[in-house]
């Protein structure tokens, strides 16, 4: 991956810390950036915001594949597979006192960016 180690924290009032991660409200999902031949792995990190609850996680996948593990309040999403310059995962958590997050990701090519005039652009 580009950034190593990408953490999404999740904090008491909707509040998100994030590392090697950006968001793009125009589309509402996180934003990572992976080549199309590696294996990346992000965590989406909610200890802070279980409140005695547990969790568990399912993801739905588009241009990528992902995988998900959960342990002590952390999920982490393992991608694979990236076609087509982008790809996104939706990730579903389940809290056991009944709260529902589904959390949206985007992966991009390094340096892409995404341009509704001209499409996927990239630096040189």
């Amino acid at each position: 991956m580009a950034y190593p180690n990408p953490i999404i924290r999740y904090r008491e009032n909707n509040r998100e810390v994030l590392r090697g991660v950006t968001k793009d409200h125009r589309v509402g999902r996180f934003v990572l950036q992976q080549r199309e031949n590696e294996t990346g792995k992000a965590v989406l990190d909610f200890t802070d915001v279980l409140n005695g609850a547990t969790i568990t996680a399912a993801v739905a996948d588009n241009n990528i594949s992902g995988s998900v593990v959960v342990s002590s309040g952390q999920v982490t999403l393992t991608t694979t597979g990236l076609g087509m310059g982008y790809g996104d995962t939706d990730v579903t958590v389940t809290f056991s006192d009944g709260r529902v997050r589904i959390e949206k990701l985007r992966y991009v090519e390094v340096n892409g960016n995404w341009r509704s005039d001209y499409g996927w652009t990239y630096a040189s």
